[in-house]
């Protein structure tokens, strides 16, 4: 009954920001077409290169910007990290479950994880999956208005709406960290993306937030 009751806000908070936002025309935010290439391409021990989507992967994802690279320390398997940013009328809440599914990966287990950050503490989703040939693990969450990052779907686009409401503006990022499991150990990977995401957080905060 809670979760159904959770929904039937998170609809009804969005039917108010569409039409509010249908009455009133969005603002631009700040955040301008390839602002998040300038996230740090080495922060801490981590060094980067930038990756691409496919042509087809960016149409389907109409997103206002993205980033998408390839960070490694040291001899450690690397890490992919992936932002997919919209604004305004534009929500971006997609499951990234269903992608994996599609590019032929099995879901092996799922849970959440908590994300150590300077303004408090979050718990991401994780998902372990596979294919013939290994094994991925990947931590996911969403980012928006308030410096909100979180692992509920619901809640980041309850915080989407209300920002509409208040500001008549609202934006949203989907963020996805990824990385190899090497010789079995799932927990090692664990590690390395929770550290991954507890030293990343700051920039996102300095980048969305500004």
């Amino acid at each position: 009954m809670k979760m159904r009751t959770s929904a039937v806000l998170v609809i009804i908070m969005l039917a108010a920001t569409g039409v509010y936002t249908f009455m009133n025309a969005p603002a631009n935010l700040v955040l301008g077409t390839d602002t998040l290439s300038t996230f740090p391409r080495e922060f801490g021990e981590w060094t980067s290169q930038d990756l691409e989507f496919s042509d087809v992967v960016y149409d389907e994802l109409a997103a206002d910007d993205t980033l998408v690279r390839e960070y490694r320390r040291a001899e450690e398997s690397p890490v992919w990290f992936v932002i997919i940013y919209h604004e305004n009328k534009r929500y971006g809440a997609h499951d990234p479950m269903v992608c994996y599914r599609a590019q032929g990966w099995d879901i092996r287990s799922e849970g959440t994880i908590g994300i150590a950050r300077g303004s408090g503490g979050f718990d991401a989703n994780w998902a372990l999956v596979s294919d013939d040939d290994h094994d991925r693990l990947t931590f996911y969450w969403w980012y928006t208005a308030g410096d909100l990052a979180t692992g509920d779907r619901d809640s980041f686009m309850a915080r989407m709406a209300a920002s509409g409401i208040r500001s008549n503006i609202t934006f949203g990022a989907f963020m996805r960290v990824s990385t190899d499991v090497r010789d079995g150990d799932v927990e090692a990977a664990r590690t390395r993306l929770r550290e991954f995401s507890e030293d990343a957080l700051p920039h996102v905060a300095a980048i969305l937030s500004s």
